[in-house]
């Protein structure tokens, strides 16, 4: 009796190969993807929040500015009504010789004054801040000013608003000695109007005349002071749109991990569906209606809720 030669084992298919290796893989892979796209979701979060942040510094320095712009109108106007009650008479020694106006003033407010940027740049060397500065001074569109924000310098952008500040503060001392002379000259002027004689009338216009020359040094200097606020708060609001363009691109990048994470989802399903069909197990088919469940329920909330 002869007995049959066994058959010939049929050679491994790729699929043979990797075997329960593959989905476990995917899975695997879809697990660290869902990781990053979270990671990339709570960076969008942190810039969002950083945005609105500067968004309120912008607004206190506007707010600040426009205090000061306030205060310059008040004494502007007392000085002017001072004038009129001295009979626009100035007392000798009283005229105090007005403080050059600082150059980042000149250049901030006639950039601030003009309707375009390209023929009064605003005062920044860096090139990517200037664009934005300008598509901000032009009102345009907010996703035209975000998407020219995504080429600034961080670094270079941190440097401009520190260096505007301290320019401010360097602005506030500049006037301190005219500030300081108008003081002492009101002061000695008023010590000696009392020494001399003359009717109560010729005093009192020329008190007041000592007087308005105060005011229009603290005009002269509120002025100055709040371009340069405005100058700050521009400078803010270029960091605002930085902030929003991180935020986007992290929160593109949340969605492309998404995606992925959602085809090697895909690809552990498939892969678990023909393992529980090509061995007939109920573990790798049960395994298979769970990846089809995960699936269907990932696409249901991002393209339902």
């Amino acid at each position: 009796m002869s007995t049959a030669a066994p058959e010939p084992k049929k050679p491994k298919t790729l699929f043979d190969k990797v075997g329960a290796a593959l989905p476990i893989a995917l899975t695997a892979i879809a697990t660290a993807l869902a990781g990053m796209s979270s990671s990339e979701m709570s960076q969008a979060m942190y810039w969002r929040s950083a945005a609105s942040q500067d968004q309120a510094k912008a607004n206190d320095q506007w707010s600040f500015a426009g205090f000061k712009r306030d205060r310059s109108l008040i004494v502007d106007t007392t000085a002017v009504t001072l004038r009129a009650m001295a009979e626009y008479r100035m007392p000798p020694g009283a005229s105090i010789p007005p403080t050059q106006l600082p150059a980042i003033v000149e250049r901030a407010g006639k950039w601030m004054a003009s309707e375009s940027s390209d023929s009064t740049p605003p005062p920044v060397e860096d090139e990517a801040i200037r664009d934005v500065l300008s598509a901000i001074h032009q009102r345009k569109a907010e996703a035209e000013v975000v998407k020219l924000a995504k080429k600034i310098d961080e670094e270079k952008l941190t440097d401009a608003i520190n260096a505007a500040a301290a320019q401010a503060t360097e602005v506030e001392k500049a006037y301190e000695s005219e500030r300081e002379q108008a003081r002492l000259a009101t002061r000695n002027a008023i010590d000696a109007i009392g020494r001399v004689d003359g009717d109560s009338r010729t005093k009192l216009a020329t008190a007041s005349a000592v007087q308005a020359a105060q005011f229009e040094v603290d005009g002269r200097r509120y002025r100055a002071e709040s371009t340069m606020n405005f100058w700050v708060g521009y400078l803010y609001e270029v960091r605002v749109k930085t902030s929003t363009a991180r935020s986007d691109t992290h929160r593109e990048k949340s969605k492309n991990f998404f995606y992925a994470m959602l085809a090697a989802q895909i690809g552990a399903t498939i892969s678990s569906l023909g393992l529980a069909r090509k061995y007939g197990s109920a573990l790798w088919g049960l395994a298979g209606l769970a990846g089809l469940v995960a699936v269907a329920m990932g696409i249901y909330i991002y393209l339902g809720l």
